[in-house]
């Protein structure tokens, strides 16, 4: 309820059913693993500086310089000089090829006795430093493991990227899911990752320490949700109308504080930066090969075999009947109850629908709305059946609640095409108007430039071919 799209206002009843599971999983993580982490990172902090220090330091100088990271080796001098313990457990703690080398090795610098005594300490020191968030489940530079390219994204690494990640969850992805679906989110939030970790391991060159955190995840949402947006108004808290570009803002924001008070390195703001800007692709690939939004081409009967069962029409029957005596009410739950049984059935649907305009402020009467809506979309006269009713919907709901911006586009569609320029152009106009994006835009300028063609209106045409060639650009 942070953040809505203008034409897909928030239901209780259908919820973003992805974005609130995702905050909730992010949550459960940070609580009970992040909780334990810092217990365990203490712990590994202090055996590490009493027993492991004293022996790798002096060698670990050559092992950087071999491997050509002067940068980092400066960097730990500082930190050895400010008896910043945290950073060397840190870095000398987590490289894998220092630790194998110096088990192969370590009898040409080490005497016999504290080699052994090293080899324990090491063994104690990695067993407990596996069952850290970022050893478990973070993308490793060391350790090509594929399944990580996901897990990394659920690991909070600090209470302000996690802070963050939800509420960039709960505004811009619950915003994306109202508009798209669920898919949506699901391509940006994995997509973003994806990118981010191979950013990742690009740019940290001959670095050894894991990614973790979300913040190349939900870099990637920020992404989806301003490639779709744009500059459409968006609804903040149920009233509120502001820019969609107020989310990138707030997210350089989020990325600029993680900079100076997480010590966020050079690779891990690039994996974040990495996954907004392959957002794009993802919003592409899910608009072309995932999302439903065929323009209306196929074809479906009105209604199913179920014409002929006898149970069916015994209750429609019944229905009809409590119509004619006037019992509303009677008659709403008895056609709810077929429609739950045939929702594709058009018949049952529009006599509910006659039924719930007595109400036209009800969520109810748009819900109805948007099913006829859709179904109409599928038909092969779906076009001239619906346009009554699209006419009479019109008048009587104040908000136009069921008339998203697909729905919208297909209508628009629908109706150019059996000559009623008036509806469409009018629907085309409202939506220009508040600067919908959509994938079927360029389809539907289209459809009314050839409808104005066919009426020898050549100005109009033009404009909407215009429309539709820049729609396509």
């Amino acid at each position: 309820m942070l953040l809505t799209p203008i034409d897909h206002p928030f239901n209780w009843k259908q919820p973003p059913r992805l974005v609130l599971g995702l905050s909730l999983v992010l949550a459960l993580i940070f609580v009970f693993w992040h909780g334990a982490d810092e217990k365990r990172v203490q712990t590994l902090q202090a055996q590490y500086e009493r027993e492991l220090l004293p022996i790798e330091w002096p060698l670990y100088e050559t092992h950087l310089l071999r491997a050509g990271q002067r940068h980092t080796l400066e960097r730990l001098k500082q930190a050895r000089a400010d008896g910043d313990t945290a950073t060397l457990t840190r870095y000398l703690g987590t490289d894998a090829s220092f630790v194998e080398s110096l088990r192969m090795h370590g009898k040409d610098y080490l005497p016999e006795e504290q080699l052994e005594r090293w080899s324990a300490s090491r063994e104690r020191f990695d067993d407990a430093h596996r069952k850290l968030a970022a050893e478990a489940l973070g993308v490793d530079p060391q350790n090509f493991r594929p399944i990580t390219f996901l897990t990394f994204n659920l690991v909070g690494e600090s209470s302000l990227q996690f802070l963050g990640a939800l509420l960039f969850l709960l505004t811009a992805g619950m915003a994306l899911e109202l508009a798209l679906g669920s898919g949506a989110v699901l391509a940006g939030f994995l997509g973003g990752g994806l990118a981010g970790a191979i950013v990742y391991l690009l740019a940290n060159g001959g670095g050894v320490l894991p990614l973790t955190g979300t913040g190349a995840a939900i870099g990637g949402i920020v992404g989806m949700f301003t490639t779709h947006f744009r500059l459409q108004p968006v609804t903040w808290f149920g009233s509120a109308q502001l820019t969609a570009l107020i989310i990138p803002a707030l997210w350089l924001v989020f990325v600029v504080a993680q900079f100076f008070l997480t010590e966020l390195r050079l690779p891990e703001l690039l994996a974040q930066l990495g996954g907004l800007l392959s957002a794009p692709v993802w919003y592409l690939v899910y608009q072309r090969w995932f999302a439903h939004e065929s323009d209306g081409q196929e074809e479906t009967t009105a209604v199913s075999e179920s014409d002929a069962d006898l149970e069916y029409r015994e209750q429609l029957q019944q229905a009809l009947e409590a119509v004619a005596r006037m019992e509303f009410p009677d008659a709403q739950k008895r056609l709810r109850e077929l429609v739950k049984r045939y929702p594709q059935d058009m018949r049952v649907i529009t006599q509910l629908y006659h039924l719930e305009k007595l109400t036209p402020d009800s969520t109810t009467f748009d819900a109805v709305s948007r099913r006829l809506f859709q179904l109409s979309t599928h038909l092969e006269d779906g076009a001239r059946a619906i346009l009554p009713i699209y006419r009479d919907y019109d008048k009587l709901s104040m908000e136009k609640r069921a008339l998203d911006t697909e729905t919208s586009l297909k209508l628009v569609m629908r109706f150019a095409r059996i000559g009623e320029v008036k509806e469409a152009e009018k629907l085309m106009k409202a939506l220009l108007a508040r600067k919908a994006s959509h994938a079927l835009l360029p389809k539907a300028a289209l459809a009314l430039s050839q409808a104005f063609e066919q009426l020898h209106d050549p100005a109009r045409a033009e404009q909407y071919r215009d429309l539709a060639v820049r729609g396509n650009a």
